[in-house]
């Protein structure tokens, strides 16, 4: 049960905030509700599949041909893409209201029954990678239409040196439902509920408003935001330090068990990225330190006229021009005029978006922080989420989420199992969509400040997004 917690003072139907109308999504094309037929047939369905699964394949994997093999991994991604949908349903409305007691049991329900279902199918990675090389090399010769899942095959044989016994795996798929994600829940509702007093502001902010006084051009509301923010923070500082301190201790274990030779290996593999790579990555930018975001936190304590910058001048906008804001409207043009520029194409797949309810913009009560393009499954659509307030910065994140939705939408085409994609690979696509989007508006700048400011706004994102998650 959730426990009640203080509502945000604005209204909840009034969430544009003066930015146009912002949209919401429209999940129908996942389920028309919670309690409709469609949504209770395919959870009926999927206990029977697993079950069924089990029944047909636990045991006798070595024993298949080519052929056989085949039906068996399209019976698994069947039962994925039904199991991703349920899921996809119950967590997307979960994170536009986290504070509703209702969404909050209707997602640990769904999960809950999910998770039992599916534990019978423990087996199938484990079996599978118990195969000889040599057996899955000769099957992926026999038959080219398995061959096409080598690169799914791949990163499940990546995890054979760190797999526990059957019996520890299926106990480990059970537990999770208490374990990280439960913690995961608690610290993301305790989040979307806390509320703040910000000196100089009539009512109480929740976090997103307060966030985005840190990028006010008075340096008086961006100390006073930076302030309530801690305060706050100070007072749950017990409940934060439990939930990280508790994930930190999941994965100390699961990782000793399963013999990782350092903590950021299963980030490693999940990435599909070697660790010599990320090192190199890491030694560059630690080495780079004191030409990039030393050298321009310098630059920039320069034209705020500044002796040192102090947390909350970190983003704050160049007092060079008048603060902008972007409604919805003129943001949605921006993004799909510089796609188009790209290609015709990119702009065509990333118009249902704004159209058909593929995106949820504006920020309400205990909708969930930051921004995120959810892929759902491979024979639906993605959603992105944003809480949307009018700055440049958020049109550059609307730009960067709808990267990851085009992405997602072109390489559903690939099938449930090989559309699933690495960070490494994902962040790409969505930087790629940020940047065209900036190039368009650096391009059409009309003065030196307005260029100044657009590429200081650039830099600092680059500093957030690399050297700062570096440095942490």
């Amino acid at each position: 049960m959730t426990l009640p917690m203080p509502r945000p003072v604005f209204d909840a139907n009034a969430s544009s905030g003066g930015f146009g109308d912002l949209p919401d999504w429209d999940l129908r094309d996942l389920y028309p509700a919670p309690e409709s037929s469609e949504f209770a047939a395919d959870m009926a369905w999927l206990e029977t599949a697993c079950a069924a699964f089990a029944a047909d394949y636990e045991g006798k994997l070595s024993g298949l041909d080519a052929g056989a093999m085949l039906a068996c991994v399209l019976a698994y991604e069947r039962i994925d893409i039904v199991a991703g949908r349920l899921m996809s349903f119950a967590g997307l409305r979960y994170y536009q209201n986290t504070m509703d007691s209702d969404r909050a049991k209707f997602i640990a329900d769904v999960q809950d029954k999910i998770t039992t279902f599916t534990t019978p199918l423990v087996f199938f990675s484990l079996e599978f990678n118990r195969l000889e090389d040599s057996q899955l090399d000769g099957l992926l010769a026999a038959n080219s239409d398995l061959a096409r899942y080598r690169p799914v095959f791949d990163r499940m044989r990546a995890m054979r040196p760190h797999q526990l016994s059957d019996e520890l795996e299926k106990f480990l798929h059970d537990e999770s439902v208490v374990g990280a994600s439960a913690w995961n829940k608690l610290f993301d509702e305790t989040m979307a509920g806390l509320m703040f007093r910000v000196e100089g502001e009539a009512d109480e902010l929740n976090l997103e408003a307060t966030l985005n006084l840190l990028t006010d051009p008075v340096r008086a509301k961006r100390e006073a935001a930076a302030r309530a923010l801690a305060e706050v923070f100070d007072k749950h500082i017990k409940l934060f330090a439990r939930v990280h301190n508790t994930l930190a201790k999941e994965k100390e274990i699961h990782d000793r068990w399963r013999k990782m030779p350092s903590p950021q290996h299963g980030r490693h593999l999940s990435n599909h990225v070697e660790p010599e790579v990320v090192e190199a990555l890491r030694n560059a930018v630690v080495a780079a330190y004191p030409k990039l975001s030393h050298r321009y936190y310098r630059l920039k304590a320069k034209w705020l006229g500044l002796e040192r910058l102090q947390v909350w001048d970190r983003n704050a906008p160049l007092a060079l021009e008048a603060p902008k804001v972007v409604n919805w409207d003129e943001a949605t043009q921006m993004v799909l005029g510089a796609y188009g520029d790209f290609a015709p194409e990119m702009a065509d797949l990333a118009k249902p978006f704004f159209e058909k309810g593929w995106i949820d913009a504006g920020v309400k009560p205990g909708k969930a922080p930051g921004a995120f393009a959810h892929p759902t499954v491979s024979t639906v659509h993605p959603y992105v989420m944003l809480n949307y307030m009018g700055k440049p910065r958020d049109v550059m994140t609307l730009a960067h989420e709808l990267g990851h939705g085009v992405h997602q939408v072109l390489a559903a085409g690939q099938g449930e199992l090989l559309s699933s994609t690495p960070l490494t690979l994902a962040e790409t696509a969505s930087v790629f969509g940020e940047m065209l989007t900036f190039r368009k508006l650096l391009d059409g700048a009309k003065t030196k400040a307005e260029r100044k400011t657009l590429l200081a706004g650039k830099v600092e994102d680059m500093i957030n997004t690399v050297v700062r998650q570096i440095a942490f």
